[in-house]
């Protein structure tokens, strides 16, 4: 609030009474005007405290238009939720009804009955595996590759890879290894791995890793390989 000094002194003047002496009254000043002088009654920092008001006021704005969101937000989510748990409880439902009209038909729905049926497929897609793999052509090429002085004793196969378990006895390291070389070069096999080998003693006198200098050794190994016969 700003008071003029000719203002004041205006109305200083009119309060006083029109009597008196001269000496009370004020000399006249003629035309020359009086200085003004502007004097603030606003308390210091008012317009900082006025900024302040105003900041606090858009804090609390912005704060209630975020909580009202959260709480339009929560609630879209409770509803999805509820939506979800009744979905669920009508599967469930449909479920149970379905359970007792199998058991009403006289069919086994239970758990233990789901996993004997999981291994009965199991055992059923091997034999119809089994029955698409030509026996008879994989042991006609086993025949073209295996060469002279190799008994295969035992023969293992892996339908889902079509890997072949070979065992046999080689009569010596060399022949092991033109078997090797055979299987490799044949159309049909492929990816051949001596997965192991030893040398046994003449005469069943028992067996070793490394082959004698004086006596021949049968060689006893294990390897696997790759079967694709070509169409």
């Amino acid at each position: 609030m700003r008071i003029s000094w000719r203002s004041f002194s205006s109305s200083l003047l009119s309060s006083l009474p029109a009597g008196g002496d001269e000496h009370s009254r004020p000399p006249a000043t003629g035309s020359a005007s009086l200085p003004t002088l502007h004097l603030s009654l606003t308390a210091t920092g008012f317009s900082l405290l006025r900024a302040a008001q105003w900041g606090l006021t858009f804090v609390i704005a912005g704060s209630a238009t975020a909580a009202l969101w959260f709480l339009w937000d929560s609630r879209m989510i409770a509803e999805q939720a509820a939506q979800r748990a009744r979905a669920a409880e009508r599967v469930q439902e449909t479920s149970r009804q379905f359970v007792q009209q199998a058991a009403q038909a006289g069919m086994n729905l239970s758990d233990a009955r789901a996993k004997e049926l999981g291994h009965q497929v199991a055992f059923v897609n091997r034999l119809t595996e089994q029955r698409a793999f030509s026996w008879t052509r994989f042991l006609s090429d086993l025949e073209e590759a295996v060469p002279p002085h190799i008994s295969i004793s035992t023969v293992g196969l892996d339908f889902k890879d079509t890997v072949i378990t070979l065992n046999g006895t080689a009569l010596t390291l060399k022949d092991l290894t033109t078997l090797v070389n055979k299987l490799e070069t044949h159309a049909a096999f492929r990816n051949v791995v001596l997965s192991q080998h030893r040398f046994l003693e003449p005469g069943g006198r028992g067996e070793s890793n490394t082959p004698g200098k004086d006596e021949p050794r049968t060689v006893e190994f294990t390897m696997t390989v790759t079967y694709r016969p070509q169409s």
